[in-house]
């Protein structure tokens, strides 16, 4: 289907890709994993035509490829059906008519969005992450690129996603899938690919988590599994108050230390540098807290917005996290992050709390509220449950997700 061959890419001193020769095979669900700045998101940007390589290059490049990035490229004052034309040239087409064929689309494709008349600021982040990913498969690429899809979905949604991938590699389509969670690696890939420093250095279809962990970093990673009484989760489907939870929050306690939802909107400004960033909230020096968070960069410098999604969010860690405060408001603070860098976050969250730190954690991935929080409550409809600890919270979370009491 396509063949990447030697392909090399450099920004300034970095190199990102180094001699990566990887085939994307038609009727096949590939899995890139590796750590941030890995190199796999500007090898994909490679593939799809969006940067050119240095050295190196592509076999056959398809007409057609669909990159659902990890940032969404969405025009948030038009509607859903507004996006989806944008799409297609634009025509003289009645409102009526251009959510008419919304509907088709979205139903054509067999992911569940409803409403094609609501403006996309309207929406959350996991229908965000559908429209994108409609977009993408509305073109009937021969290649699909999905970056870290389900970091914004709830399981029930990562299934529906899944459930789609399989079909369209049934029809014959490429299909590319980067992700940092192991467990939905093993689940939906025929074959995965290791990146590190800008390498391939492992190829396989048959790998257990922990070989995968293995291979992806350089240093052992150890996750603690106890919960933290000073931290507090709110789980929930996405689009059930969450974000205006978090907003109102905001608004009453300006004095905590805020990880948004939507890092790139209301977290990182792209346009200034690491340094700049970082002096929004912290004295500290930028270089140690490069070091210290791991952040993937040339140095202090480097504007924010050429950072891959992962080392963003580190850098907006770094600002929020160091130096404790009495509260944290964290959502999704782990999103788009890898094995490495999320145990990272995890260990600072639990240190502000052994300090004292109260920590109200908004998150979609079950696992981390049963790994981080004594106390669990579920959004609906923007109704939250009462507290429960996470023995009581496993037997009823799920329920509580739908709705039902």
């Amino acid at each position: 289907m396509l063949t990447l061959r030697g392909i090399t890419k450099r920004f300034g001193a970095n190199i990102a890709v180094d001699d990566v020769t990887l085939e994307l095979r038609g009727g096949e669900i590939l899995a890139l994993v590796g750590e941030n700045g890995a190199g796999k998101t500007t090898l994909m940007r490679i593939a799809a035509g969006e940067l050119r390589a240095d050295s190196g290059g592509s076999e056959d490049p398809p007409h057609e490829v669909g990159f659902v990035h990890q940032h969404f490229l969405l025009v948030s004052d038009f509607t859903i059906a507004e996006n989806l034309a944008l799409q297609r040239a634009w025509s003289f087409a009645s409102l009526r008519t251009l959510e008419a064929e919304a509907e088709s689309i979205i139903a054509a494709t067999g992911i569940e969005l409803h409403g094609p008349s609501r403006r996309v600021e309207e929406l959350s982040v996991g229908e965000k992450s559908k429209l994108e990913l409609i977009k993408a498969i509305a073109k009937k690429p021969r290649v699909l690129i999905l970056d870290e899809p389900t970091s914004v979905l709830t399981p029930t949604e990562s299934a529906e996603l899944f459930a789609v991938m399989r079909r369209v590699a049934s029809e014959g389509t490429a299909v590319v899938f980067i992700s940092h969670k192991l467990p939905e690696v093993l689940e939906i890939a025929d074959r995965i690919v290791v990146m590190r420093r800008g390498r391939v250095v492992l190829e396989t279809k048959s790998m257990t988590a922990e070989e995968l962990a293995g291979a992806m970093v350089d240093t052992p990673i150890v996750l603690s599994y106890s919960p933290h009484p000073n931290i507090e989760a709110i789980v929930g489907v996405a689009g059930n108050g969450q974000s205006q939870f978090a907003e109102r929050f905001r608004d009453e306690h300006p004095e905590a230390s805020l990880i948004p939802e939507d890092r790139s909107r209301d977290g990182i400004i792209a346009e200034m540098s690491i340094a700049e960033n970082l002096a929004l909230r912290t004295n500290e020096d930028p270089a140690k807290l490069i070091r210290i968070y791991s952040i993937k960069a040339t140095g202090p410098t480097q504007k924010v917005g050429s950072l891959s999604g992962g080392n963003q969010q580190k850098v907006l860690l770094a600002r929020e996290l160091w130096g404790r405060r009495s509260l944290i408001l964290a959502a999704e603070p782990t999103r788009g992050l890898d094995i490495e860098a999320t145990a990272f976050v995890h260990e600072q969250l639990r240190e502000a709390g052994d300090e004292g730190c109260e920590i109200l954690l908004i998150t979609s991935d079950l696992d981390e509220a049963f790994t981080l929080a004594s106390s669990i409550r579920v959004m609906y409809r923007g109704e939250l449950s009462e507290p429960m600890t996470p023995e009581v919270a496993r037997e009823r979370v799920g329920a509580l997700m739908a709705g039902l009491r």
